[in-house]
């Protein structure tokens, strides 16, 4: 006997109101998917055809090892650079930590013809070096789509009439392999840099003099007090006044012993893998990491943003952090964090700091302060800590960390004026800090 379907009417509707509801949902997703998608193969393919046009800049031309350090190899004129001011992308000669001869890029930038007449002596020059972008050619500041926002305060340093010299760094961009975190390597190519400055063809009127501010974030923050501490052997030609640093990566031993095992430490370390073993004596990657060399490129390679998005997802599949131990405790590797962690400044040094950062810990810059103030040879040094709201461990915590060095431009380019104008630097040491510092 044929059966009958006794199900209500109104349950049949709701169950055809669900199944369309869910398919309706099921072709957005895919839709957004497709689209998402499609725009990334976009983007790449608009990247991968910038950075081809961009490549033949950054070769060094015929007899560039001849050059002197400083030496200006090519320019190419910028747009986008804040109204009355001019910008170029450079290609110099530099050295590398162990004395030999490199290219490095970056950009220059100078006030424009309406600015006020450069003084007697050339004007200020304020070397900005940056934080970690990631190794890859195309993370190279200069080598960007929008080069000039890559260095808070520009708008700032123009109006003041000072000339910005900001160095990609060699080997990023440029060929070989960047010298992460290597202090003297980092020094030399913003000193370098300065001096390209003051070496543009006459016709640009850039017209920059010896007098020198640094300002750096991130790693860029330890680079600007290895570049204070370093300018006066190797660049004597200059006079560094001050230097304004940013959530410094400075006293290395804290900050590995507080993030080697994090998404931080992976980030971070890739790159000193990458980069370390190949300049500092004795260095075996194998003593503190068993990842393979393809994966350390792998993530060393990519610009932060794709790799912190990857580096995410591997957290929540609960991938294994790139370091098996922590480098602290290979006596090579100690020797070298050691080595490469700035000492006190010996020109007056701000430290601007948010409490709640969660890539350089505001610990480990107290913990470096701590020993500025315990060496009464260091020139006048301020630790300025900003924020105070949030957690290093959440997710903010890292955008609390890639915004700090805009956070700090403001409070730098004031800072500056005072110690241009012949204001007397003030310590914080003696004070007591808002900030624990952490042990190594």
């Amino acid at each position: 006997m044929p059966t009958s379907d006794t199900t209500p009417p109104r349950t049949h509707r709701i169950r055809n109101y669900l199944v369309g509801l869910c398919l309706t949902m099921l072709v957005v997703v895919v839709v957004a998917a497709v689209v998402v998608a499609v725009r990334t193969v976009d983007a790449r393919r608009a990247t991968d055809q910038r950075q081809a046009a961009l490549a033949p800049f950054y070769q060094p031309p015929a007899g560039w090892v001849s050059q002197s350090p400083g030496a200006v190899l090519r320019t190419q004129p910028i747009s986008g650079v804040p109204a009355g001011g001019r910008g170029w992308r450079i290609l110099y000669r530099s050295q590398r930590s162990d004395g030999t001869p490199t290219v490095s890029s970056g950009l220059v930038f100078a006030p424009g013809p309406t600015a006020p007449a450069a003084p007697a002596g050339g004007r200020v020059v304020l070397a900005w070096t940056h934080g970690t972008t990631g190794m890859g050619d195309a993370c190279a500041p200069s080598r960007t789509a929008t080069p000039t926002v890559t260095v808070p305060g520009l708008d700032l340093f123009l109006q003041a009439g000072w000339v910005v010299a900001a160095t990609d760094y060699s080997g990023l961009g440029t060929p070989g392999t960047e010298e992460y975190l290597i202090g003297a390597a980092e020094a030399r190519d913003a000193l370098n840099s300065v001096r390209a400055a003051r070496q543009m063809p006459a016709a640009d009127q850039v017209d920059a003099g010896p007098t020198v501010l640094v300002f750096g974030h991130s790693q860029g923050g330890a680079s600007a007090l290895w570049t204070a501490q370093d300018a006066p052997t190797y660049a004597p030609d200059l006079h560094v006044v001050a230097t304004a640093a940013a959530a410094p990566a400075a006293d290395l031993d804290v900050l590995i012993a507080h993030q080697w095992n994090t998404l931080v430490g992976t980030l971070i370390g890739a790159e000193v893998l990458r980069a370390w073993p190949g300049t500092q004596p004795g260095l075996d990657p194998a003593a503190v990491t068993t990842a393979s060399p393809g994966r350390i490129a792998s993530l060393a390679d990519g610009c932060l943003s794709q790799v912190a998005g990857r580096l995410a997802l591997a957290k929540i599949f609960g991938t294994r952090p790139i370091f098996d131990r922590n480098p602290a405790d290979s006596a090579p590797w100690r020797a070298a964090i050691v080595a490469n962690s700035p000492p006190p400044p010996p020109v007056p040094t701000l430290v601007v700091q948010e409490t709640t950062d969660g890539v350089v810990l505001a610990g480990s810059n107290a913990a470096w302060m701590d020993g500025v103030c315990a060496d009464r040879a260091a020139a006048p040094t301020s630790a300025w800590y900003i924020g105070g709201v949030g957690s290093p461990d959440a997710p903010s915590g890292l955008q609390v960390h890639l915004v700090t060095g805009k956070a700090a431009a403001p409070l730098a380019f004031t800072w500056f004026q005072q110690r241009l104008s012949g204001v007397p630097a003030t310590s914080t040491c003696g004070t007591l800090s808002p900030v624990t510092p952490l042990a190594g």
